[in-house]
């Protein structure tokens, strides 16, 4: 079950953020804001774990500050490169030249920073390879990137893990008696030799990494009798 999400921006403002009209706008706007230091987006973007859309600087950035951004922001893959907005009062033409994607001079109408923001998004989106996102209640699976979240923060998963979490996610509100899952993860020919206890002990594992109470487990439902169910 895939869903769209907000996107996510970095924003780069010397404000604090109750107090920045910037990043009202955008939240009001729909994106999800992330209000931070110039190093703190240089660390996020070099993080290169796939979760930031854009980059919005305010203010007016040196030549030099701007390309290690646009470096950060490009650590990835040339279609994964993270688009950088710049608001300031700099001439478009050296900031350009500098790194940036798109610069918007002051002063300027909400309503243009917004559009600016979604045709930078979008035309990021457009280039990247198509991904496929599983999602229910707060997990999010990246099946490409081999990434799990829960609540936006990432969760380590075995590769056992990840196929069993991915199966039951591709097959919500189904009831999978054990035997089934085994032959469906661990594959038709490892799988009748097991242990039915082993989709036990991996639904375990699961329930201690995802669930908020693994005691009790409100993602991935017992079935008594039957087996297990997701969602």
């Amino acid at each position: 079950m895939s869903q769209q999400q907000p996107a996510r921006l970095l924003l780069i403002d010397p404000h604090p953020p109750a107090d920045s009209s910037v990043a009202k706008a955008l939240e009001e706007g729909g994106f999800e804001v992330r209000c931070c230091s110039e190093a703190e987006a240089v660390a996020a973007l070099g993080a290169a774990d796939g979760g930031i859309d854009l980059v919005v600087v305010c203010g007016d950035l040196s030549d030099d500050r701007l390309e290690r951004l646009r470096a950060a922001a490009a650590a990835g893959s040339p279609a994964q490169s993270v688009p950088l907005l710049l608001l300031g009062s700099r001439a478009p033409e050296r900031a350009l030249d500098a790194g940036a994607d798109d610069v918007l001079r002051r002063p300027f109408g909400l309503a243009e920073l917004l559009a600016r923001c979604r045709a930078l998004v979008r035309r990021r989106q457009l280039a990247m390879p198509a991904r496929t996102v599983l999602r229910c209640g707060p997990i999010e699976m990246v099946v490409e990137e081999h990434e799990v979240r829960r609540n936006s923060e990432r969760i380590a998963l075995s590769p056992r893990e990840f196929r069993l979490l991915r199966f039951l996610l591709e097959n919500q509100r189904r009831t999978w008696p054990r035997d089934v899952l085994l032959a469906q993860v661990w594959g038709e020919l490892e799988g009748p030799s097991l242990d039915p206890k082993t989709v036990d002990v991996h639904i375990h594992w699961l329930r201690l990494k995802l669930e908020e109470d693994p005691s009790n487990p409100l993602l991935i439902s017992t079935v008594r009798g039957r087996g297990y169910r997701l969602g």
